[in-house]
């Protein structure tokens, strides 16, 4: 990026709601830091969570302009919205419009964990004239959208000026349940936080082998629930391996109850580390029961780290994966098929340090150097109106 040109102004729009911060949210968060220290104008609308997220204070303190939307509106507020909309109807709220016509971004990016969620912010931008382009984290077959919203999903895919997905079997997906090709789609890498300078050490193997669950303690996205019950059958419980769960989210209680009634004494939870490496220097595998995902950070992160991975063929799962090669894959998130899948790489466990070097060396090759500069300079070319390189 050249620092003496044109000064771009563009807007950031988080619509996930689920928790405070994700690693779903460092792509355009990440990139929104870097564009202000170039010196755009970087403006940010997220909810208004009762800790600010440490990335929010970053783009804060860097001189964005942080605009806080209520998780919900007080009675108040949504009795006097519903009286707006009654006058003036609009795709979104009173106050969101108002914001976007204020600053009226060259470009605003709506950063959506599922597919559908950030259709009024598109509608908005339509109504009023501004650039905007999703980024699209997860996608499931069994979000399919609606009759009544077809054709504004349908309007607002061919009007945007770029479509990013995380992984390619997510874009196939939303051209197949919207009956229509997408052109000014691509696929957009998420930045990893692992150093990559050299593969970690492979742990002992003196006590055992240590499988790391990482992500969301969230059984309908992660599935953990269908690990539980294969680590359940009498073979596993025989056999000389631990489960780290490491992450946060609303089922913890849950998961906790079924590791009780399953009498799973070889399972732990490991917390929310900030330090990624920390869990793979233990870790002699990944294993990652998804039921719907986009292409999980926890992936790549595992692979980078000389890891092998056992997960489930969903969305961008298996992308980076070669079954035997580099991993083991699950063809649906099933105890008999997981069950499968993991019986194969224990068959093989003996070459599970030198699939690690393979998976490294692979993701290496698949993967951009830097995926923030990739992103902010596809941002700022979208912004100026023109098309990124290759389109």
């Amino acid at each position: 990026m050249n620092e003496g040109s044109h000064k771009a102004k563009i807007a950031f729009v988080s619509t996930m709601g689920g928790a405070p911060w994700g690693g779903s949210e460092e792509l355009w968060g990440l990139s929104a830091l870097r564009l202000r220290k170039l010196g755009h104008e970087i403006h940010v609308s997220v909810y208004d969570w009762p800790n600010r997220p440490s990335r929010m204070k970053e783009l804060a303190a860097a001189g964005a302009v942080i605009n806080s939307r209520p998780i919900k509106p007080r009675l108040v507020g949504r009795t006097l919205e519903k009286l707006r909309q009654t006058l003036s109807p609009s795709p979104l709220d009173h106050a969101s419009m108002e914001w976007l016509r204020k600053i009226k971004p060259d470009l605003l990016v709506v950063s959506q964990g599922f597919p559908w969620e950030g259709l009024e912010w598109q509608l908005a931008c339509r109504e009023l004239g501004i650039s905007y382009c999703p980024i699209i984290q997860a996608h499931s077959e069994i979000w399919w959208p609606s009759d009544e919203d077809l054709p504004s999903i349908r309007k607002t895919l061919t009007d945007a000026a770029r479509i990013f997905f995380v992984s390619r079997p997510n874009l196939e997906l939303m051209e197949l349940q919207c009956g229509m090709r997408l052109p000014n789609a691509e696929v957009a890498s998420n930045p990893w936080k692992v150093d990559v300078s050299e593969p970690l050490p492979w742990p002992e193997e003196t006590g055992g082998f240590e499988f790391a669950c990482v992500g969301r303690l969230d059984p309908k996205a992660k599935g953990q629930d269908v690990l539980f019950q294969v680590l359940a059958l009498p073979k596993w419980r025989e056999r000389p391996v631990r489960l780290s769960l490491y992450g946060d989210g609303p089922c913890k209680d849950s998961l906790q109850a079924l590791i009780g009634l399953l009498d799973l004494k070889s399972v732990s939870f490991g917390g929310q580390l900030s330090d990624v490496n920390c869990i793979w220097a233990k870790s002699h595998a990944l294993v990652l029961p998804s039921r719907f995902e986009g292409l999980p950070l926890v992936i790549v992160e595992a692979m980078l780290c000389g890891r092998m991975v056992i997960t489930t063929n969903v969305a961008g799962n298996a992308e980076y994966l070669s079954e035997g090669v580099n991993g083991f894959i699950a063809e649906a998130p099933t105890v008999k098929l997981l069950d499968e899948a993991m019986e194969r790489a224990w068959s093989r466990r003996n070459d599970w340090r030198e699939m690690g070097v393979k998976a490294r060396d692979h993701v290496l090759v698949v993967t951009p150097p830097d995926p923030i500069e990739q992103f902010s300079q596809k941002l700022l070319t979208l912004g100026s109106g023109h098309s990124p390189p290759g389109f």
